[in-house]
Order: structure tokens, then C-alpha cells, then sequence
């Protein structure tokens, strides 16, 4: 048995375990993964791959390549540690480095942000060139993989693979060779593109900090100061924004997924220098900086400087007024003002200086108050007609079981396996209850495992026919592909009746 290989530099540890699939010539992923790690049901993960402890103990005794390292250099993490609250930055931590991490995707904001994930594994070709010369060999390096990047820092464009970053067999580790690259020639990019790539690379190998959201905002204001982009105590949105598009242009901002709509007062922009509620991607940080300052942007000194700022105390965090501040004359105003306005109304009816003036002195009075006089917002009719939904979907699925009910050599019909080749989003499977025609279509149409095991057999036995070979149990299990681990108790009763009927029918010849 080989051991887990070495990384090379930047290497993703999703491309370690896949190199050591191809050392270890093991063809079952989950057998791959019960021999590296004692377990089957280890999701292979590009950017954030968990069980980083156990991955570790194959390098006990080699101080470089701890838990900890292997998280800091070889995934994903450090984009993301920087831009999100210290606390769940060491709970992500935590999960990555003792458990198999399927919550650090939400939690680091990553899979509910604006800047999407590639959909498929990228490659720099000539960077492949050095590797093969270099290691004789070649990996998947974590900066090509990063969202919006999109050239090498060195030699331009990057170009996708064949491979799935979310693939439907979540437990494949897909090693980079040649047959997973296309025939494809790679487009230059202007400079920026790469300067932004190299910006990444900085921010991969910078050393950890702890920032927190008050940081960012008291940054990102005092950089808006210090660059006269604004009117006294306001930020000057629309001189950033001309910055920033003129940096990048709006087909850039296009290209990578973040156009900003000046006419949207709720733009990722204007948020961004404004009081940070949530946690940005590293790539719109990224974006906005570089606009600023090109090629004089320090990312890893820049870091540590906001990680020194100071920062006001959160309005929720601070204690009760004190007595002398509440005012009965300013809340007797106020409980007039939403008595007859109603507490939205009245914000919007001259009443603003006055709401702003309690929700300091007078929070939590101010809170209950509000509490206990909104209005009972207005019944909405649904947005979506399910019946339409439901019956538009069936359609699809009956269309194409019609055009399968011939075929036997198809993959396993699952719930997933149908929305994916009908083009229904995957997140509706969370929705049947509200689509009666499809579950029940599901229920009549989609295979048990020992109904795709013994379809398999069939197919096998089709084969045997075809090739005038005998039923052979060997035989037919490696041409359905089945283990004897792996093989259900119905699937195995069928193959032991095919193959007794076979060799009946055979005695009897011999005997006639």
C-alpha cells in the first residue's frame, strides 16, 4: 500500500488524495477511501476538504505538513479567514481540522455570496509544462481554483478541465491528466487580470490575522476620507464607483460576476463602505483595492494594519441608558406618531430625528414599543403556481422516460440523476411535497440499487450472448462491475438462477 503522497506547492489537498488514487491503481472511490481513511463516506471537497487530522496522521513525524499547515496551505481557507468574523473563522477551523467540514461552505458565506464557484477545475497550460518537467507529473493548484480568478499570475489565461468542481459522485477525487483537457487554445487577458491572480497568491501566503467586521467598516471609511471621497461624514458612492468602473469596466465587472447597478442603493459597492452587517468575498475586497491603488497595493501589510484599527463598540452590545437620558415627553411623541402613522409611517412622516434620537438614549424601550405596535403585514399571494410547476415538470421527466425505455445501458435513474437531464433545478427535490405528479412519478420511475444491480446483470448477460461467451459468475459480475462487497442479496439470487439455468441447459445438451 502506497503512502498519502507529499504536496507540492499550493497544491489543493483534493489533488493529493486523487494522485494517491492513481498510485495506489484502486479503481472503487469509496474502497479508495476506506483504505486512505478507514471510512466510505468521505466527501471529496476542491476547495475546503475536512478530515484535515486524519489526512495529517500520514505525515506524523514531518512538522511542515500538521493538520493546521496542511488547512493554511493547501485549501482554500485563508481567502476567506480574513473577511469574516473572528469567531466563525476558528469554528470553520475547528470543523476542517476534526470533522468533514459540509457546514464551512455556509458558514464562511461562500455558498450564498455573489461571487459564484467555478463549475469546473481550471488549469494554466503552461503551467502544466513546468510540472511535467519539474515533478514529471502533474497537479491542480488551489490558485486556479479560486472564484474569480481567472489567468495565471505568470502566463495568462486559465482554461476549465472536463472535471466538476461539484460533481454527482461526491465521493471521486479526478487527478489531473490528459484525459480531463480539452483541445483548446487559451485567451490573453489584459494585465489586470493577472495583477489580480498575483494579488491572490499574496493573499493565500499571508499570514493569519484576526479582522473584525467593525474593522472593515472603520477601513474602508477612512480610506473613502483619505482619498476625498466624501461629503463631510458621507461617502461619496458615486466617486467610488466611477474609481471602480473605470478600473475594471463594466464588462469586467460583467466577466466576474460583479456588475454593480448605481441606481440600486443596496449595491455590493455602496454595502462594502458602509457598515459591515455581513461578510464580503475576498475577490470584491480585492476588486475595490486594486481599482485603488494597482500595482502599489501591499495586501499582507494592509492586513495587519486593519487588524490594529480601532473600533467603536456595537450600538447592540452597549449597556442600558442611564436614567437621566429617558425622556417621557420624546416617547409620548413618538406613541402619538405611530398611533396614527403606525411605526414605518411615522419614520417616513417627519418623525426620523426623533426615532434616531430614542434608538440611542432609548433602545430598549424604543425596541419593545415597536414590538408590540407593527401592523400585521398584508397576506401575499404565493409567487409560484405549483400546479403549473408540477405539471410542467412531469412533461419533461415523462418525455424523457419515453426516450430511455428502450435503453439499458443508462446510468442509475435517481431523483438527481432526472433534474439534472430534464434542466430542473436541484433545489426543487426539496419542494415535492408541492409537486404531486413528480414524486409520484419518482416513486413508479426511479431505481432502487437492486433494481440497477439487476439491470446490470442483464446488460452483462446481453454482453455474454452478444460475444458467444458462457455464464460464468466471474464473468458477469466484472462485466456489470459489481464486487462481491458491494452486491445486494436480490442481485445475487438472480445471478446464481441465471447461472444454474445456463449450466442446465447445457447438461441437457450434452445429453441429447
Amino acid at each position: 500500500m502506497f503512502d498519502l503522497p507529499i504536496p507540492y506547492r499550493d497544491e489543493l489537498i483534493y489533488s493529493v488524495i486523487a494522485r494517491y488514487g492513481v498510485y495506489s491503481l484502486e479503481l472503487s472511490p469509496k474502497q479508495l477511501l476506506y483504505n486512505l481513511l478507514g471510512s466510505k463516506t468521505f466527501v471529496a471537497a476542491v476547495a475546503l476538504q475536512g478530515h484535515l487530522q486524519l489526512l495529517a496522521s500520514h505525515y506524523q513525524g514531518n512538522a511542515k505538513l500538521t493538520a493546521e499547515k496542511l488547512l493554511k496551505q493547501y485549501t482554500l481557507y485563508p481567502l476567506y479567514a480574513p473577511f469574516v468574523h473572528p469567531e466563525i473563522a476558528q469554528r470553520v477551523k475547528n470543523d476542517l481540522l476534526s470533522g468533514n467540514g459540509c457546514s464551512a461552505e455556509l458558514q464562511l458565506g461562500k455558498a450564498a455570496s455573489v461571487v459564484k464557484s467555478p463549475v469546473y477545475l481550471k488549469y494554466c497550460p503552461r503551467c502544466l509544462a513546468m510540472q511535467l518537467d519539474k515533478y514529471k507529473e502533474w497537479y491542480w493548484h488551489r490558485l486556479w481554483q479560486a472564484p474569480g480568478v481567472v489567468s495565471c499570475p505568470v502566463h495568462g489565461s486559465l482554461m476549465q478541465s472536463a472535471v466538476h468542481v461539484h460533481s454527482l459522485h461526491k465521493h471521486v477525487f479526478s487527478a489531473l491528466n490528459p484525459s480531463v483537457l480539452p483541445a483548446a487554445v487559451a485567451e490573453q487577458l489584459p494585465a489586470k487580470f493577472q495583477r489580480l491572480a498575483g494579488y491572490t497568491q499574496v493573499l493565500l501566503d499571508a499570514p493569519e490575522v484576526d479582522i473584525y467586521p467593525e474593522q472593515w467598516s472603520a477601513f474602508y471609511r477612512a480610506l473613502a476620507t483619505r482619498l476625498g471621497l466624501n461629503h463631510g461624514k458621507h461617502i461619496d458612492h458615486t466617486g467610488v464607483s466611477h474609481i471602480v468602473h473605470k478600473y475594471w469596466s463594466a464588462l469586467g465587472l460583467s466577466w466576474l460576476g460583479l456588475s454593480i447597478d448605481d441606481g440600486v442603493d443596496s449595491n455590493w459597492l455602496k454595502t462594502l463602505f458602509r457598515k459591515h452587517r455581513k461578510a464580503f468575498s475576498y475577490l470584491q475586497h480585492l476588486l475595490v483595492l486594486q481599482a485603488f491603488f494597482d500595482e502599489h497595493l501591499d495586501i499582507a501589510g494592509l492586513l495587519t494594519d486593519v487588524s490594529k484599527m480601532g473600533y467603536s463598540q456595537e450600538p447592540g452590545n452597549q449597556p442600558a441608558a442611564p436614567p437621566h437620558t429617558v425622556e417621557l415627553a420624546k416617547r409620548q411623541n413618538w406613541q402619538h406618531a405611530v398611533a396614527r402613522y403606525g411605526v414605518k409611517g411615522a419614520r417616513q412622516s417627519g418623525f426620523a430625528d426623533l426615532y434616531i434620537w430614542l434608538y440611542r438614549h432609548d433602545k430598549f424601550w424604543l425596541m419593545a414599543f415597536n414590538q408590540a405596535h407593527t401592523k400585521q403585514g398584508i397576506k401575499r399571494k404565493p409567487k409560484v403556481d405549483w400546479y403549473q410547476r408540477d405539471l410542467a415538470y412531469v412533461k419533461r421527466l415523462i418525455r424523457l422516460r419515453n426516450t430511455l425505455e428502450l435503453s439499458l445501458e443508462v446510468p442509475r435513474l435517481t431523483k438527481n440523476w432526472y433534474f439534472l437531464h430534464v434542466n430542473i433545478p436541484l433545489s426543487q427535490i426539496k419542494q415535492l411535497e408541492r409537486l404531486p405528479l413528480c414524486k409520484l412519478f419518482f416513486n413508479k420511475y426511479c431505481e432502487t440499487i437492486e433494481e440497477y444491480q439487476c439491470r446490470r446483470i442483464a446488460v452483462a448477460c446481453i454482453n455474454c450472448v452478444r460475444h458467444h461467451h458462457d455464464y460464468r459468475s466471474w464473468r458477469i459480475q466484472r462485466l456489470a462491475r459489481l464486487s462481491k462487497d458491494r452486491i445486494r442479496p436480490i442481485t445475487a439470487e438472480l445471478l446464481g438462477s441465471v447461472v444454474t439455468n445456463e449450466a442446465n441447459e447445457q447438461i441437457q445438451k450434452s445429453t441429447r
